[in-house]
This record gives C-alpha cells, sequence and structure tokens, in this order.
C-alpha cells in the first residue's frame, strides 16, 4: 500500500514537473549574495526581486521542475515495476483451482479474497423499533434508519467500498467485552483495513451528544483511533450533513 500510495504521489508531482519543462525557459537565474542579502540575475542582467518577484518565482520553479522530472519519471517506472510484481505475488493464490484453494491459507491472501471474505460475512444487526414506520432503503436494498445514513451508504456502493451496516463489534469497556454496532464497517479496497463511520445525527440533543462522547471515548481506549479507524460524518437540526465530503472521506481513507 505504502508503494502504491508512493508512486501515485510521485505521478502526481511528475505530471506538475512535465508540464514545468514543457514551458519556454526564459534564461538561466544565478543569484550572488551581497552583504546578506541575494541579488538575482537572468542572462547576466539584474532583474529587482521588490518589482518582479512573481517572475524570479516561476523561473527558479521551472529551472527546478526541468531536473526534476527526468528523475521523477524514471522513479514512477521503478515503482510501478515494484507494483506489478506484488500484484502477480498477491494474485498467485487466486490462479489456483478452487479445490486446492480450500485445502490451505496462502501466505499472502491477495486482497480480491479478503474483500470476498468480507463481503460473505453474514451477522444479525440491530434490530427496528416495531413503531419504527421510516421506510429508508439504500440502492443495495438495506434498510437504514436515517436519509442521511442512505446517503452515506449509496455514496459509498458508488465508489465500490466494500461495507456492513451495523455490523457488531466486540470493544472493551468497564471491564467487560461488550457489543458495539458502528453504522458502517467499511474496508479499504487496497489494504483490506477496516475503517468505522459513524454518522452522528443530532449534535444539538444533548442527551445524544454525551452519548456520543462516551462510545468514542471507548473507541479510543480500544486503540481505534478517530480519523485513522474511525470516520466521523455530523450533523444537527440546523446544520445538515454536507454530503460533498462524504466522497473526500472515501478517497481519503477507503480507497
Amino acid at each position: 500500500m505504502l508503494i502504491k500510495l508512493s508512486a501515485e504521489k510521485v505521478e502526481k508531482v511528475e505530471k506538475k514537473a512535465m508540464g514545468a519543462a514543457k514551458q519556454n525557459d526564459s534564461g538561466r537565474l544565478w543569484c550572488r549574495k551581497v552583504r546578506g542579502n541575494y541579488q538575482y540575475f537572468i542572462n547576466d542582467k539584474y532583474v529587482s526581486k521588490q518589482k518582479e518577484w512573481n517572475r524570479l518565482k516561476e523561473q527558479a520553479k521551472t529551472e527546478y521542475r526541468n531536473k526534476l522530472h527526468p528523475l521523477l519519471e524514471k522513479e514512477v517506472k521503478s515503482l510501478k515495476c515494484i507494483l506489478e510484481r506484488e500484484k502477480r505475488i498477491s494474485d498467485l493464490f487466486t490462479t489456483l483451482c478452487e479445490g486446492k484453494r480450500i485445502l490451505f491459507e496462502p501466505d499472502i491472501v491477495p486482497i480480491s479474497e479478503i474483500i470476498r471474505r468480507f463481503e460473505c460475512e453474514e451477522y444479525e444487526g440491530l434490530p427496528f423499533a416495531a413503531d419504527d414506520n421510516t421506510e429508508y432503503y439504500t440502492n443495495k436494498g438495506e434498510r437504514v434508519r436515517s436519509k442521511s445514513e442512505k446517503i452515506i451508504a449509496d455514496e459509498m456502493n458508488r465508489h465500490g467500498i466494500p461495507y456492513k451496516y451495523e455490523k457488531p463489534l466486540l470493544l472493551y469497556a468497564d471491564g467487560v467485552h461488550k457489543e458495539f454496532h458502528p453504522d458502517f464497517t467499511a474496508m479499504n479496497v487496497f489494504t483490506g483495513e477496516l475503517k468505522y463511520v459513524e454518522h452522528l445525527g443530532m449534535m444539538d440533543n444533548p442527551l445524544y451528544l454525551k452519548k456520543t462522547l462516551g462510545k468514542l471515548d471507548i473507541y479510543e481506549k480500544n486503540n481505534l483511533l478517530i480519523g485513522r479507524d474511525v470516520i466521523l460524518l455530523h450533523e444537527s437540526s440546523y446544520r445538515p450533513l454536507n454530503t460533498r465530503v462524504i466522497g473526500d472521506y472515501i478517497n481519503e481513507f477507503l480507497m
């Protein structure tokens, strides 16, 4: 995963550098230090940093990126080769026939197999109250408790994120293991890591807020840290859920 992130980051910077490399170089920039201050010259002609600071900045950046581009181009190729080798190793198990796969656990489980197992898990979620007349269903046909939860679920589904609604999670609290039900248990499609998505829907309700803070405290005491393992989406009666940020969280933590 780290290599994949590195490859994506390097490739992004490499594209910027390539764009700068295509720009016309307006000349060679050089500088010298005189009495503690730098003087700048382009093609041996003095350029005032007070009057033409932006020109100097762009020229220095262009020269830097002109040198950076070929180095990053090689780095991207190297990282992609490593990723391809890793993929061949990871996917080796899936090339075996099913009859052989069921006989043993591979040393390296491919992410596709991790996702398949997660999606096949069966569990008992929280029941709906008999007098609960709400009818919110996701695009996958799951019943959820609010319109906002439907939006969150559908957005994860649209991005191809495997998730479970109100899947039981055992956490240590008050000296014993207790069963909790995060709103969503979602899996990162590249690493197989689980993230817990909580929709905090009544943040202006004092009793709800007190209960929520207690739950977040339990997460942290079980080394499930907010912003790393637990994703929080929130709203109140006067500030609705920011639906645009859902995709940002998905891209940051689940893809």
